[in-house]
């Protein structure tokens, strides 16, 4: 069976096997490039979700363990903050990675209004 013709950037070739006829594996088609960054960006937003559930899971065992004597309130009221903390650090970080994709659109829509520009709607340079 065939095999990916890609070159890893350790130097190695791709070991994947391929369909007849198909030159790349999925990882490496540059025609599936954009659907892989699309993909790796839903991935990415995807994992707060899993960080928040962890920590509001973590929240819950702190106050079981207040409420039922097994805590030391005081060291319940620091561990809460820590975690309160780190809740508002990953939503920062979301703001931040929200910004990023709405400037990289822009970037996209500015780009595509200069062609359109420059080349008319019709595809033909425009003079005036």
């Amino acid at each position: 069976m065939p095999q990916c013709r890609a070159i890893k950037a350790d130097g190695s070739r791709c070991m994947t096997s391929v369909k007849p006829g198909v030159e790349w594996c999925y990882n490496h088609d540059p025609a599936r490039a954009e659907e892989r960054r699309r993909n790796a960006s839903r991935a990415g937003r995807s994992r707060p979700n899993h960080e928040i559930a962890s920590l509001k899971s973590q929240l819950q065992g702190v106050a079981d363990g207040v409420l039922d004597g097994s805590t030391d309130p005081k060291r319940g009221a620091v561990a809460v903050q820590a975690l309160s903390a780190m809740i508002r650090a990953i939503e920062q970080q979301r703001r931040i990675r929200e910004q990023e994709e709405i400037l990289e659109r822009l970037d996209q829509l500015e780009e595509q209004e200069r062609q359109r520009q420059a080349y008319g709607s019709t595809g033909g340079r425009s003079w005036g």
